[in-house]
């Protein structure tokens, strides 16, 4: 199985420029390679040192902070320090893949005295996928470093530090003109820098250094690619980190400093600026209003926009939107309710059915002015949604947080998703970090049971990519990655090699749950079966999965006091 490894075994030093002031040093940690057939899965893990990764063939699924990219072979990928990465390949796929682990140094002589420290950044110092103008040379450099020391001659580390000096030069000269889609890419690795630092003394003139790009060009790229200035979005996020923070109890200089402002009366001018309000009024705006801290979008706007599937209508109530018109959601029994965990928003919300048997004719009495729809829809043969109103056809992705982009930009609320995607990160950051020591040697597996059966849900499902994904636990060996007709069961549930198994219920799956529950097996194992909350284990979006998140973490707690 290929790992990308951290403990060094070797140090082999190069010199990337010479410049008159500085010298850039690589130092090699590692070099691996693995080639074979096989099926093989890596858990997502954050780098902690600059990685190098050259597929020279391979076919799967390589996530990079949550973005996906299809692995084809032919192909360089560079991760610096923070990035999360994960690697699944296809079945039976075969596979030649190379990998350095490097750290970045940097040489310099102030008044004649040398020293070595950190490595400011270059130019692909941000990661991401890296052009290769002739995969020929690549390959021959790999080749070269690593060879083995045959022992005649002393001379092996230099032929190793000239193909290493050779493969930084091919990599910086084919990647001075990177294209638009690559430094997009790059664009969201210095978004996710910013969520996590947030606090601190952030320079615009570093995230732009980080990137390869002038300040100006830095500038305009990330306002295309994330919906704001680099600078709005580190207010926005300041401001976003403060909402959940004010408090009567808590002095308002203590909030200001701990989310990166130096001076309370100006943060207060920038509250009020992003907010509308004066942080005091926030707060006993918030009391009054019973509203429930870090949950995005509680005052709500009503709008004439309609939504067909429960992810919609979760997505509106977070951009600040009370839908025109909204789903039902079937119960455990089958039967019609209004969606649970939205009740207190849309109680007096007119419903038109659930996904089958949705009303096009009550829709069409409401007549709203925007019909909100997945594509999906198509394949289950629900249409006609044009004839009564504007429709915008999205496409699902398990990500919720692509779809609450795309509905924001057409709603008008593109700065409302940032402030709940930036919060919803920090969240899962939080997670990370705290479940991390007491889940590092432990499995899972995440159990659906349905009427058709009991299906092991694969890592891309909802429930997996919160689990697997964002949270980081480490799946079970019999979860797949995409599989979505595994069934196993009742008294296969027992023999799951998990040392936790979730179990979510969809809509008329009692039987099937009384069964399971019911089997001998089943009940000797108990204790480490963890029965979920339906959302977002089944569906939803921003509100649903944020729950979701602080169920874990509540959970966790108590498991592990």
């Amino acid at each position: 199985m290929f790992k990308l490894p951290e403990a060094p075994t070797q140090q082999t030093t190069t010199l990337l420029s010479n410049s008159s002031c500085d010298h850039p040093i690589v130092l090699m940690r590692r070099a691996l390679r693995f080639k074979g057939i096989g099926l093989y899965s890596t858990p997502q893990r954050f780098i902690s040192r600059h990685v190098i990764l050259y597929i020279k063939q391979g076919s799967g699924e390589l996530m990079i902070n949550r973005m996906k990219l299809r692995i084809t072979g032919g192909q360089l990928f560079l991760f610096a320090p923070g990035m999360q990465i994960a690697v699944h390949s296809d079945v039976c796929a075969e596979w030649d893949s190379h990998c350095l682990v490097f750290d970045l140094k940097r040489s310099s002589c102030p008044k004649n005295s040398w020293s070595i420290g950190e490595f400011g950044p270059f130019h692909l110092a941000a990661g991401g996928e890296l052009q290769v103008a002739d995969q020929s040379v690549i390959t021959r450099l790999f080749d070269q470093i690593y060879a083995t020391d045959d022992g005649s001659s002393g001379l092996f580390r230099w032929k190793r530090q000239i193909a290493l000096t050779d493969l930084f030069y091919t990599l910086l000269q084919d990647n001075a003109t990177a294209d638009v889609g690559l430094q997009i890419n790059t664009m969201r690795v210095c978004a996710d820098y910013i969520d996590r630092h947030y606090a601190e003394n952030i320079r615009m003139e570093k995230l732009a250094e980080m990137s390869g790009l002038n300040s100006s060009a830095f500038s305009r790229l990330f306002k295309q690619s994330i919906g704001m200035t680099p600078s709005d979005y580190l207010l926005h996020t300041r401001i976003a980190a403060a909402k959940s923070m004010l408090r009567p109890d808590v002095r308002m200089r203590e909030v200001a400093q701990k989310v990166g402002f130096c001076d309370e009366f100006y943060f207060s001018r920038m509250f009020k600026k992003v907010v509308g309000v004066a942080p005091s009024l926030y707060i006993r705006k918030v009391q009054g209003s019973m509203l429930i801290r870090n949950r995005p979008g509680m005052d709500l706007e009503a709008a004439g926009v309609a939504a067909t599937y429960i992810d919609e209508a979760d997505h509106l109530i977070a951009l600040g939107l009370l839908p025109a018109a909204v789903p039902a959601d079937h119960a455990l029994d089958e039967s019609e309710v209004v969606i649970p965990y939205l009740e207190r928003y849309l109680s007096n919300v007119p419903r038109i059915g659930c996904e089958l048997s949705i009303d096009t004719n009550e829709l069409d009495r409401i007549k709203p002015d925007l019909i909100i729809a997945g594509r999906f829809l198509k394949n289950w043969g629900i249409t006609g949604f044009d004839e009564i109103a504007r429709t915008h056809y999205y496409y699902w992705e398990v990500d919720w947080r692509n779809t609450h982009r795309d509905l924001a930009r057409l709603l008008g609320r593109e700065m409302q998703a940032e402030h709940n995607i930036a919060q919803f990160n920090r969240l899962v950051g939080e997670a990370r970090e705290r479940m991390r020591a007491v889940c590092i040697r432990r499995r899972f597996a995440f159990l659906e049971v349905t009427r058709e059966g009991i299906r092991v849900s694969p890592y891309m499902s909802n429930g997996g990519w919160l689990l697997f994904e964002l949270i980081g636990l480490i799946p079970s060996a019999i979860v797949s990655v995409n599989n979505w007709d595994h069934f196993v069961e009742a008294e296969e549930v027992e023999a799951i090699p998990a040392d936790y198994i979730f179990i979510g219920r969809r809509s008329g799956s009692q039987r099937v749950y009384e069964a399971m529950f019911n089997h001998p097996g089943v009940q000797g194992i108990r204790s480490k079966i963890v029965e979920l909350p339906r959302y977002p284990w089944g569906k939803g979006g921003p509100i649903a999965y944020t729950q979701g998140v602080r169920f874990l973490l509540s959970l966790f707690e108590k498991l592990h006091k």
